[in-house]
C-alpha cells in the first residue's frame, strides 16, 4: 500500500537495565544524553557484528552458499567476506535513535526487507539467518555501566 512502509522492531527487555532506566529518568534532569551514549555503543557493536561477520553472542555467521558464492563470482563481487557486496551498505546505513526514554539502532529506509532477510533468514530462499541486531550479556553490562556513570554522575 502507498505510504506504508516495513518496519521491523526487535526490542530487548532486561530488568536491570529497565530498573537503572526508571532511576535515571526519575533522578536526572536530561536523560537524553545517556540515551546518546547508549545508542552510540549500540550502533558501534553492530558494526562490529558485520565487521567480524557474527552473531550479538559472538557465533559466527553461517558461511555462505555454493549458490551464493557462484553468483557473487559472476558479478564480479568479492567472495571472501559475508553480507559485504561491492559496498557495505547495510552495514552502512545502520544508525543510532534516541530520546528521553529509549535508545536503539536502525536500518536505513528503504532496507527494512534486506535487513530482516539477513537478520531473520528466509527459508522460502534458502538464506540463512545472519543476526547482527541485538546484545550479548557484555553488551548489556556496558549498558548498565552507562546508566550507572550517569547516575553518579561521573560523566
Amino acid at each position: 500500500m502507498a505510504g506504508t512502509q516495513d518496519i521491523i522492531s526487535i526490542d530487548y527487555d532486561s530488568q536491570p537495565v529497565a530498573d537503572l532506566l526508571d532511576k535515571l529518568l526519575t533522578k536526572v534532569d536530561d536523560p537524553k544524553p545517556a540515551m546518546m551514549e547508549i545508542a552510540t555503543f549500540l550502533e558501534e557493536r553492530t558494526r562490529d557484528h558485520f565487521d567480524n561477520e557474527e552473531d550479538p553472542d559472538g557465533n559466527a555467521w553461517a558461511p555462505l552458499t555454493a549458490t551464493t558464492l557462484k553468483r557473487k563470482v559472476a558479478k564480479s563481487t568479492p567472495t571472501d567476506k559475508i553480507l559485504h557486496g561491492l559496498s557495505l551498505h547495510l552495514r552502512d546505513t545502520i544508525y543510532p535513535f534516541w530520546s528521553a526514554d529509549q535508545a536503539g539502532v536502525s536500518t536505513g529506509p528503504g532496507t527494512e526487507a534486506y535487513a530482516a532477510t539477513h537478520q531473520f533468514g528466509d527459508d522460502d530462499r534458502n538464506i540463512d539467518a545472519r543476526p547482527y541486531l541485538g546484545l550479548s550479556d557484555d553488551d548489556e553490562a556496558e549498558v548498565v555501566d552507562i546508566l550507572n556513570e550517569y547516575l553518579a554522575g561521573d560523566i
